[in-house]
């Protein structure tokens, strides 16, 4: 018998993408025992008319709480659930209809283990696939792994002492990934695309890259881990330059892209005349 879910849904002023989201939730093979929403303060006018009908919608339990980041909304949430595990699924993204049925039996088959993440299909203003992990400390020093819609067990979440609402602008998922690891847990990871990252124009994790805002998260992080980048200075620093090095060769091969190339020609040519 597969221990039961509670999927945890932060609300923003995401307005008609939460139905996907939802929906997404209903499809699935092996159903959750809790759908729990937290309206983070919405004042878009479409976002609360649809948390209204929510509200009167049975299997959805919706809580409404003063804007204090997906952090602290995330921690109501698990507050009210009663499932063993959890599951964090953010409002503008979603899940395959299998999530559920491929990651449960994973922790189910696992007992040492306290997170199951799955690859994640980069879906609106980003393309591509992301492979997630490997969840150890070296390797979340310098980013963050692990997407946030991974299972894991509420006693994670009790350990770790909840989702830091002192990361409200971004970086919430990192912290938490990066206490659990620090703390001993372990994860498995499935190589298949199990759900969808959603990036829009008005995305929290745009705004997050602001050089202002990611130097601030970053000293943020690094104070509140420095025993673990102390103890792990060399794989950190590292990890930082290895990353920093594949972006600049991925931006690279986009410079050197043969129709880039001739419409920056053009540009340069146009300019001249």
């Amino acid at each position: 018998m597969t221990a039961p879910v509670a999927i945890v849904i932060p609300v923003h002023d995401t307005g008609r993408l939460l139905t996907s989201a939802l929906d997404s939730v209903a499809r699935q093979t092996l159903p959750a025992r809790e759908v729990i929403v937290v309206d983070d303060g919405s004042t878009d006018d479409e976002t609360r008319r649809l948390l209204d009908d929510l509200e009167r919608r049975p299997g959805i339990d919706v809580h409404r709480t003063p804007n204090a980041g997906p952090g602290a909304a995330r921690n109501v949430a698990i507050t009210h659930a009663t499932a063993p595990l959890v599951l964090p699924l953010d409002a503008d993204d979603h899940l395959h209809r299998t999530f559920l049925a491929r990651t449960v039996p994973a922790l189910d088959e696992h007992t040492d283990v306290d997170v199951v993440h799955t690859w994640v299909g980069l879906v609106g203003q980003h393309r591509g696939t992301w492979r997630t992990g490997p969840f150890t400390i070296p390797a979340l020093l310098a980013r963050c792994t692990v997407h946030i819609t991974s299972l894991f067990r509420r006693t994670l979440w009790e350990r770790v002492g909840g989702f830091d609402a002192a990361f409200r602008d971004g970086a919430e998922d990192w912290d938490f990934w990066l206490s659990a690891a620090g703390g001993g847990a372990r994860a498995f990871g499935i190589p298949e695309v199990l759900t969808y990252y959603r990036r829009t124009p008005t995305s929290r994790e745009r705004r997050a890259r602001d050089p202002k805002i990611s130097h601030r998260l970053m000293t943020q992080l690094v104070t509140k881990h420095r025993a673990l980048y102390d103890a792990h200075l060399v794989e950190a620093f590292s990890g930082l330059y290895a990353e920093h090095a594949s972006t600049a060769a991925a931006l690279e091969r986009v410079y050197q892209h043969p129709l880039l190339r001739i419409a920056t020609d053009l540009r340069t040519w146009l300019g001249r005349r």
